[in-house]
């Protein structure tokens, strides 16, 4: 037990801690430049200024600006110079790393003759958008069977799965010729101690993240996962091992420069975290939960759990999913700059869409027309002295009137399609915007209509959009792999100047930048939330299903 006698020695750790943590907050990132094969070129410390930022889900972008003059900056832009063309970069700073290739570099002189050299780099995330999902990864690209590739099952297993079998198409050599057709150790690898791009493993048993189908016919990667991302509030984690970092996994063999690829929960929305909650009763445990017709979802409020063991280890930094606890309070003396609420009431309480018949509909509205036509000139057929000639005249009148038909009642009946919230409608009052109309091309009463729908009571929801920027260390540390109390992806919290007194509002880190120059230290700036709402995550997910159905619908046609 801790007794009065061991207060001074506390105290002293803890301010011993402090001055590490403080001199960790000013100490200079570790700039290195790597070229096409990730050969070290050089580490820069003679930069002018530097922004790099961390976006989720997404790739960021990362500006460093060097003297003309600078040696790295000569050797990045001389690009006939050198044999391999590509320039990476990798910056260190508070556990995080932010990994990149140039993607141009720009040589400036301003107006009092000072000459600079601009290189912009792209963030390693980059890599997915150029990683297509073939409808078949094990065929060449002249059999490509079935149309599209489609995979259930828990959404990291599923999205990792998928960039697992396309990277083994590229990095495998299944059906391509290797990069250097005279090497033969790349002829056919699956050793992935040789591949550029990795995925670390999860097993299926052990996924506990919302089930999705993923499907893609040629699109890259990161347009096919978005959806799923989306809706799971999954973050993929990209970084770049170097030797001497960590093993990515257990027993994990890759090559010095290799990109690891990781998709995690850093949210817990599905599973059970916070979405606020107040000063005095805490944060509310809670889960998303969809009704019973799967177009909409609420919270489910959960017993609240006692505070994870994790949370006592002294010196522990971090933060769970299940249990968020940084919150920011939105006064005199916080570290928040600037902020922005938006409060969007729920709208109209009907959905509608349509425009196209119900499958089999029109095709059996033309069949019932062709059908009665067949029967009138098989009786005409039967009378003699020109039954045959009145046979073919009905026969002609038939296929006019199947035309006139068609054109007319082709696309009315079962061509529209609606669905109430009375929940919706009782909250709003008896003054309320009645209905909305989602447009789109799917048939009535088919999956993708269904979707549709989904998609128009997400838009006209009643949501809040929260977004703030706070500084570095005021009061919480901002860093990865255990260097920080939080990172990009994980929840926040804040109070809100202007609304009830009190109340918190969770949300996940969006965007992160890191940014100093030769007159600043460096700094961290954190955006928190997001303003992209019009698009029901769920729906974007499932609509290659859709796609499926209309593509088996088409061909059952056509036959």
């Amino acid at each position: 037990m801790t007794t009065a006698t061991d207060l001074p020695a506390i105290y002293a750790n803890a301010q011993a801690a402090k001055t590490v943590r403080k001199r960790q907050r000013f100490s200079r990132p570790l700039i290195r430049l790597w070229d096409g094969d990730w050969n070290l070129r050089g580490t820069c410390g003679a930069e002018i200024s530097a922004d790099f930022r961390w976006i989720l889900n997404q790739a960021g972008t990362g500006v460093l600006v060097l003297p003309y003059d600078y040696y790295l900056a000569k050797w990045a832009v001389d690009i006939n110079g050198r044999v391999k063309k590509n320039v990476h970069i990798t910056v260190d700073k508070d556990g995080a790393r932010w990994d990149g290739r140039l993607e141009k570099a720009v040589i400036k002189t301003d107006a009092q003759g000072v000459t600079t050299v601009e290189l912009l780099f792209m963030h390693s995330y980059q890599d997915l958008k150029h990683i297509y999902c073939w409808s078949n990864p094990f065929l060449p690209e002249h059999v490509q069977f079935p149309r599209q590739f489609l995979l259930a099952g828990p959404s990291v297993w599923a999205l990792k799965t998928a960039l697992h079998l396309n990277l083994l198409r590229l990095e495998g050599g299944l059906w391509t010729l290797p990069d250097d057709p005279l090497d033969p150790s790349e002829w056919g690898s699956l050793d992935q101690s040789r591949w550029g791009v990795v995925v670390k493993p999860t097993a299926f048993h052990e996924d506990t993240s919302l089930w999705t189908i993923f499907g893609s016919r040629f699109q890259n990667f990161h347009e096919a996962s978005s959806g799923t991302l989306e809706t799971a509030q999954l973050a993929v984690v990209t970084r770049r091992w170097l030797t001497g970092d960590p093993e990515p996994w257990p027993g994990a063999v890759v090559r010095h420069g290799c990109l690891v690829v990781d998709i995690v929960d850093k949210s817990g929305f599905w599973t059970g975290t916070s979405t606020g909650g107040d000063m005095w009763d805490g944060l509310e445990h809670t889960m998303q939960v969809f009704d019973n017709t799967w177009l909409d979802y609420s919270p489910d409020v959960l017993p609240d759990q006692n505070v994870p063991e994790l949370y006592k280890n002294p010196g522990w930094m971090g933060t769970l999913p299940s249990n968020p606890w940084v919150v920011y309070r939105q006064n005199e003396n916080s570290g928040i700059q600037t902020s922005q609420f938006v409060v969007n009431p729920a709208s109209a309480v009907q959905v509608l869409t349509g425009g196209h018949s119900m499958p089999g509909v029109n095709e059996a509205i033309s069949s019932a027309i062709q059908v009665v036509g067949f029967l009138l000139a098989g009786a005409l057929s039967e009378i003699p002295l020109g039954g045959s000639i009145a046979g073919g005249a009905v026969n002609a009148a038939t296929a006019v009137a199947n035309t006139i038909a068609t054109s007319l009642l082709s696309d009315t009946l079962l061509a529209w399609q609606r669905h109430r919230s009375p929940k919706r409608a009782l909250n709003a009052g008896w003054s309320h915007y009645h209905e909305h109309f989602e447009n789109s091309s799917d048939r009535a009463y088919t999956l993708g209509s269904l979707l549709t729908l989904g998609e128009g009571m997400w838009k006209t929801r009643q949501h809040f959009t929260h977004k703030f920027i706070v500084a570095n260390g005021e009061p919480y540390l901002i860093g990865d792999q255990g260097q920080g109390h939080f990172f990009l992806g994980d929840r926040v919290g804040s109070t809100v100047k202007g609304m009830p007194e009190g109340s918190i509002y969770v949300d996940q880190v969006t965007e992160l930048e890191l940014a100093w120059s030769r007159t600043a230290s460096p700094a961290w700036q954190v955006t928190v939330g997001s303003d992209r709402d019009s698009d029901m995550p769920f729906a974007k997910s499932m609509r290659v299903v859709a796609d499926i159905v209309d593509d088996i619908h088409a061909l059952a046609v056509q036959m």
